[in-house]
């Protein structure tokens, strides 16, 4: 038979075998039990043997040592078993309470397990949601990098275009401090020699001269002037204007006009002047000086298609007006 040993609560609670020590607790209470039995049923023997009748001579009463003794001892461990029984009860009790406190915590860490499974779960997806708003950042950073890039290289034309445009600015403005020099000395000559001026006697006014006969020949204009703008942003016709012995390039950035000093072409396709859109003729005024000038052409470049297509619609004709549309192809009328 083991000995019971009591042991607290708490114990129990740390205890790693605790369903062990439980069996272990039920084993005893059973042998308890067992014992308990045996000794009853040994009394009940003591009881059976005694007669049921009275004898017919007065019985004696023989109190035999051994069997005071064996009481006396019997008494003895029925109370150890019942102070051993009570405090079997309590520490099944106390386990008992251990047990439900042990289901408690588990169902807390089942319960803490299931959060914290959750919160990964979400964990995970906040993760994949910062991963993906990371690669549209990236994304976004690397098409502003390109529009930056872009930009730049806008800035850098536009820094170009204007040092070329200054450096044709100081270049007229000293033709035409040259040019006004020039004047105010023809000026100052012309005061000098001419004399006082005498009463110009009345001339009848000359005939009139028959108009000359209208000559043939072609002209050639655009469908409208965002046609020509659209040729001129797809880099499919250049506007130009010569001057002398120079000549100047219309660029069209971001909507805006700058002309731009170039090489004379070999060939360029006049334009009469009343076909020139009036912004294109009123940016060249102002960004370009013509003073000394006796006449400004204006005239385009055009692809090789194009130049096909007039060449074949000019062939065996005497004139006519050539009309170029936003798509570069041209019609005779």
């Amino acid at each position: 038979m083991n000995p019971l040993l009591y042991l607290p609560p708490f114990a129990l609670q740390r205890s790693p075998s605790l369903s062990n020590d439980v069996e272990m607790l039920q084993t005893d209470v059973m042998r308890f039990f067992a014992i308990l039995c045996l000794c009853l049923m040994a009394i009940f023997a003591l009881v059976k043997a005694l007669p049921m009748s009275p004898p017919d001579a007065p019985p004696t009463i023989a109190e035999p040592s051994n069997l005071k003794a064996e009481a006396a001892a019997l008494q003895k461990t029925i109370a150890a078993l019942k102070d051993k029984l009570a405090k079997t009860q309590s520490q099944l009790v106390a386990t008992t309470a251990a047990i439900k406190q042990s289901q408690v915590e588990a169902a807390d860490a089942t319960a803490i397990k299931q959060k914290t499974i959750a919160r990964l779960s979400m964990a995970r997806k906040e993760l994949a949601a910062v991963a993906q708003s990371l690669k549209d950042a990236r994304e976004e950073i690397n098409a502003r990098e390109a529009v930056l890039a872009r930009l730049v290289k806008d800035i850098t034309e536009k820094r170009r275009i204007r040092s070329d445009l200054q450096a044709q600015i100081e270049n007229e403005k000293e033709n035409y401090k040259k040019i006004q020099t020039t004047f105010d000395q023809a000026t100052a000559k012309l005061n000098r020699t001419i004399p006082t001026q005498k009463p110009i006697p009345e001339q009848k006014p000359p005939a009139p001269v028959p108009p000359k006969p209208v000559k043939k020949g072609f002209t050639l204009r655009f469908d409208s002037d965002k046609a020509l703008e659209t040729l001129i942003a797809q880099r499919k016709v250049q506007f130009l204007v010569l001057a002398g012995q120079k000549a100047w390039k219309l660029k069209i950035v971001n909507g805006r006009l700058f002309y731009v000093a170039t090489k004379v072409p070999a060939k360029i396709y006049e334009m009469e002047a009343t076909t020139v859109p009036a912004v294109y003729a009123e940016n060249f005024n102002r960004q370009v000086a013509a003073f000394g000038r006796e006449k400004i052409t204006w005239g385009v470049t055009l692809p090789n298609q194009t130049t096909a297509a007039i060449s074949r619609l000019v062939k065996n004709r005497d004139g006519g007006e050539l009309i170029i549309t936003s798509s570069g192809e041209v019609t005779l009328n």
